[in-house]
């Protein structure tokens, strides 16, 4: 057992649905289909370290694909949780 570790058992009853990655970070992801996925790190301590990458995508997304482009973030979902 890793400390900080998530779990699939966990992150079903957190209501998660799904497994995938954020620029390599595996992450456990919920409802996919919404405006606002659930999406937290399988690790604790990488949820940090998604943030760092978010606000860089966040800075970085207009200037790749356009002030008029609509903001997303890059998700990967790989399949449903097992």
């Amino acid at each position: 057992m890793t400390l900080g570790y998530t779990t699939a058992a966990e992150a079903k009853a957190l209501g998660c649905t799904n497994h995938g990655s954020y620029y390599g970070i595996p992450v456990w992801m919920g409802d996919i289909d919404s405006e606002a996925p659930l999406v937290f790190a399988k690790w604790m301590p990488l949820d940090s370290l998604i943030m760092v990458f978010s606000v860089v995508e966040g800075l970085l997304f207009p200037l790749v694909h356009g002030p008029d482009a609509q903001p997303m973030f890059m998700f990967k979902v790989k399949g449903p949780i097992k």
